[in-house]
Parts: structure tokens; C-alpha cells; sequence
């Protein structure tokens, strides 16, 4: 009776791990009263191959071990990466960047916390396999008797007949008492990996957009990308109410100065990650929704508005904070200037991975670039990045600009508070919403005594937050904002879709590649008669 026991339990143990649910918003799983048809088919195959008197050694309990851990760790993933980053997994694009998200969340932790997950995730792992073999070894030790080995098999082919019953007629749905099984998600990852690298129809569409660009002629013009400014900072309750003050002071600052804004929602070809993809389909006009076309495109890099620009006559600048590394994709886009991490110079104190302000990059872009010397206007591209994941520490405003290219650049301000005040995983909520009111902090002070003043200003959410923040089921849509003094040019944007205000809702302009056509078009000297119709 124990060893039936104990055969049960095991059973039970690997059913469970092929049917976890994630509890959401968390990476935490709870067990579900659902069965796995792949672990009546394993159970069947060991029976058979013991039937026929193939020898249950150590390898078919390794074999089994890898098969079994597998799948489990494949079911993580499933049910897991949804409800963190609001998208299913693709092996394709994320286990390369598995390094880089591990290091950023170390540089942003307590050393402690570092140590004790490091040492907790070992112990886990260990008992994890640890247990996985017992249970595996119960199995086979109970299947050397004959009539438990043909009782179980007869109970598996049962359990798999009813599955595939309820999967292939309508009128019943036993296919419900299953988990969905695991390996049609390898089996989509393989298939992907297949076809990786071929563009997509939209990926293939070269802008033809005739612009004169006479409205920006002899202007500075600012592409700014918010990291992770998604919809959802207007949409959920939490997030819109802990941002109204700072939104509300932006609001009187446009009013006092005489700014104009005009807002929309596009949709991201990304979502809580990958942000490349949406600036690529902002600078050259195509869909760039997955990592394929966006490496065809910088192989064969049609005309992008960097072209557009220098042929203008700017002088065309990447302002990329983020970059630690060389970066060969900036050579396709043809930037006059890249300044990336280390052309910056930053010799203040790190906050987190990313390390530098933006309120310090755009500092040193200014001190730079836009002295009275100057012989060219600029087109700017600026990904900021401290509010990108895990949203802290957030570095504190420093009133005073001209101090943060010095070699003290927060003296002043409570930097101390700020160094300390590290993301609480547990809420990350919270740590967002300091950091996207940093954002609206450094846009007010930048709009109010930093911009030139016949500039345009374009600032674009690159994609949502990942879905513990934003929420389950969000839209894969996020705000823009154009400011400028020029009326007729914001009449422009607003015949295509755009509202008056800095309030986005209510204002869906589309896909987020179509705003390349919507710049050109209002930048027009004919802007004025209004866009044609997309």
C-alpha cells in the first residue's frame, strides 16, 4: 500500500508540473486541478518499453529527468512571461538578452538580496531535480511489477483517448478537464527560429512621402522616446492619480510659455521590452515588428528621417545614454554624432544599471551642441532610459542645469535619498510612478528654460510597461505628445488624428510607424491645406 502510495504522489508531483498556473500579476504558480496528457504519454512510453523488457537503468531515468524538467521549465515560461511582460515567450528574441536583464537587476538591488537569491535559486534548483528523479525512480520501481505496469498503461491510453475525443468533436469538451500541452510551445519556437530573419510584408514598405520640410527648415527638432511610457500611465487608476500633480504643474507651464501641444495614442509594434523595434519604425516608416525585419532593415536601410534631415541641412545626433557597447546599427542609420554612454563623459554616481541621468545626457547635448556658435540646426534622437525596468533608483531633478555637467552634477538636491531609494519588487507600481514623474519633471524644466524656442518636440512612448505594471489584457498602445509654437504645424497633426492637450485618450491615431508619414506631411510647406488621407 505505501509503494502505491508513494507510485501516486509522483504522479501527481510531474502532473503538477505540467499544468501550473501563473497567479497574476507574479512570477508565482499555483497548482490546478487539471490533468497533462504529455504525462500520460511519457507514462505509456516507459511502460511499453518495459513491457518490452528494455531495462530500466540510470539512462532512462536521466532521459526522463531532462524530458520532465523540460517541459516544466517550458509551462513556466508559458503561463510566467504573460503576465510579466504582456506577451507570450520567444526564445528568438529573449535568451539573448537573459545576461543583460540578470546584471541590470543585480546593479539595482541590495548585495544581500543579490547573495540570497543566488543562494536560494541553488537550493531550489537542487531540490527541484532532486525530487523530479525520486519520483521518477518511484515510477519505474513500480512499474517493474507487471500488473501495475499494465494497469497504468491501460489507465494512460485511457485518459489520452478521452483527450483526443474532446479535441476533435465539437459536441464534447473533455478536453477541458487538460492543461494545454507544452510541446506545441517549442514546437512554435522551432518553427520560428525556422523562419527567422524573412521580413514581414509591412517590414518590406519603403515610405514614398514627397516633404519640403520647410517648417523645420533652419529648426531643432527633438525625437524623444519616454522608456516604457505606455497607456497605461493614463488608463489605470493608480498610475494616472499618482501622476496628475506633476501632469497638472506640466499643464500650467504650457500655458505660461506659450507652448502648444497635441497628443494621440499609437500602437507599439513592442510590448515591455525591445525598444529598438518602435524607434526603428518611427525614423524609417515601416512596420518593425520583430527582430527579423528590423535586421533586415539595417541591412538594405531604406531612406529614414536621419536622410531626411542631413538633406535638410541638420546636423543629425543619436543621444543614446543607453548604449555601452559598440553599436553597428547606428552606422545603417548614418547619425552625424553618436553620443552613447561613453562619449557623455558622466562622472556622477550610477543609478542602477543604466547608470546615467537623462536630465545629465540632455544637459551635456545642450552644453555641446547647441551653443551660440553653432552652424546648423539639429536633429536629435534621445531614448532616455531611467525609466526603463526596474524603474529605479530615480535620480533626483536638478534645478539647476548648469550644475550637472559639473563634477558634482546633483549638488543640492537629496541625492543620498535617492541613491537609497532602490525598486521594491514587491510593488513595482510605486517605482514606476517615480520614475515617469522624473520624466514629466525633466520635460516641464526642459520646456521652460532649456528648449530652443522655435523648436519642434516630439515625445513618443516606446512601448507599455511590463504587464505587472500595466495590467492583465492592456492594449499595446502609448502616448505622444507635439510641442511647438507653431499653431499651423499642430493644426497639421491634429487633421490627422491627433487631440489639443496633453490628455492622449480619446485621440487614436494608429500604428506607431505611421507617425514618420505624419511628421513629413506636417514639417510641408502645403501642411496647411491638411494631410491626405491615410
Amino acid at each position: 500500500m505505501f509503494s502505491l502510495m508513494r507510485l501516486v504522489a509522483s504522479v501527481a508531483f510531474l502532473n503538477a508540473l505540467l499544468t501550473l498556473h501563473n497567479i497574476w500579476p507574479t512570477p508565482w504558480v499555483k497548482v490546478v486541478p487539471e490533468l497533462s496528457v504529455e504525462l500520460f504519454a511519457a507514462l505509456l512510453a516507459m511502460a511499453l518499453l518495459l513491457e518490452m523488457k528494455i531495462r530500466a537503468g540510470r539512462m532512462m531515468v536521466v532521459a526522463l529527468t531532462v524530458i520532465f524538467i523540460v517541459l516544466a521549465v517550458g509551462r513556466y515560461a508559458d503561463v510566467t512571461a504573460p503576465a510579466l511582460f504582456g506577451r507570450p515567450i520567444n526564445l528568438y528574441w529573449d535568451v539573448r538578452h537573459i545576461p543583460n536583464v540578470a546584471a541590470m537587476l543585480v546593479e539595482s538591488a541590495a548585495i544581500w538580496r543579490v547573495v540570497a537569491t543566488i543562494v536560494a535559486g541553488l537550493v531550489f534548483v537542487g531540490v527541484f531535480v532532486g525530487i523530479v528523479v525520486f519520483a521518477l525512480k518511484t515510477i519505474v520501481a513500480g512499474f517493474q511489477s507487471t500488473g501495475m505496469r499494465r494497469v497504468s498503461a491501460l489507465g494512460c491510453v485511457v485518459f489520452i483517448g478521452i483527450y483526443s475525443v474532446g479535441m476533435t468533436r465539437d459536441d464534447v469538451h473533455t478536453e477541458g478537464w487538460f492543461a494545454i500541452p507544452v510541446a506545441p510551445v517549442y514546437a512554435r519556437q522551432a518553427a520560428f527560429l525556422l523562419k527567422a530573419g524573412r521580413p514581414t510584408d509591412a517590414s518590406g514598405e519603403t515610405p514614398t512621402t514627397t516633404s519640403d520640410m520647410a517648417h523645420v527648415k533652419g529648426r531643432d527638432v527633438f525625437l524623444i522616446f519616454f522608456e516604457s511610457y505606455g497607456a497605461t500611465a493614463f488608463d489605470a487608476p493608480r498610475l494616472a492619480n499618482g501622476l496628475a500633480q506633476e501632469r497638472a504643474a506640466l499643464d500650467t507651464m504650457i500655458e505660461a510659455t506659450g507652448w502648444n501641444v497635441a497628443s494621440a495614442m499609437v500602437e507599439s509594434p513592442t510590448y515591455g521590452g525591445a525598444s529598438w523595434l518602435a524607434h526603428s519604425s518611427v525614423l524609417s516608416g515601416r512596420w518593425l515588428a520583430n527582430q527579423g525585419d528590423y535586421k533586415l532593415f539595417l541591412t538594405h536601410p531604406s531612406e529614414t528621417l536621419v536622410d531626411r534631415f542631413r538633406a535638410l541641412g541638420h546636423r543629425t545626433i543619436a543621444l543614446a545614454p543607453g548604449i555601452k557597447r559598440p553599436w553597428p546599427e547606428g552606422s545603417a542609420y548614418g547619425f552625424d554624432a553618436i553620443l552613447d554612454a561613453k562619449a557623455l563623459d558622466y562622472g556622477g554616481p550610477a543609478f542602477g544599471w543604466w547608470a546615467i541621468p537623462d536630465q545629465f545626457s540632455l544637459a551635456r547635448f545642450l552644453e555641446r551642441e547647441v551653443g551660440p556658435n553653432r552652424d546648423k540646426p539639429v536633429f536629435v534622437f534621445f531614448p532616455t532610459i531611467m525609466s526603463h525596468m526596474p524603474f529605479g533608483p530615480t535620480p533626483p531633478y536638478q534645478p539647476d542645469w548648469a550644475q550637472l555637467t559639473k563634477p558634482d552634477p546633483f549638488a543640492g538636491t537629496d541625492l543620498a535619498e535617492a541613491l537609497t531609494n532602490l525598486p521594491d519588487y514587491g510593488d513595482l507600481p510605486a517605482a514606476y510612478i517615480r520614475t515617469i514623474r522624473h520624466n514629466y519633471r525633466l520635460l516641464r524644466g526642459f520646456l521652460e528654460s532649456h528648449a530652443p524656442k522655435d523648436a519642434l518636440i516630439i515625445v513618443v512612448g516606446d512601448h507599455q510597461p511590463s504587464a505587472i505594471i500595466s495590467g492583465k489584457e492592456a492594449s499595446w498602445n502609448a502616448p505622444i505628445h507635439i510641442f511647438s509654437r507653431d499653431a499651423e504645424m499642430l493644426n497639421s497633426f491634429m487633421k490627422s488624428g491627433f487631440t489639443s492637450g496633453f490628455d492622449p485618450r480619446g485621440a487614436m491615431f494608429g500604428r506607431m510607424h505611421l507617425l514618420h508619414e505624419a511628421m513629413l506631411k506636417a514639417m510641408d510647406s502645403k501642411s496647411a491645406r491638411g494631410l491626405a488621407q491615410r
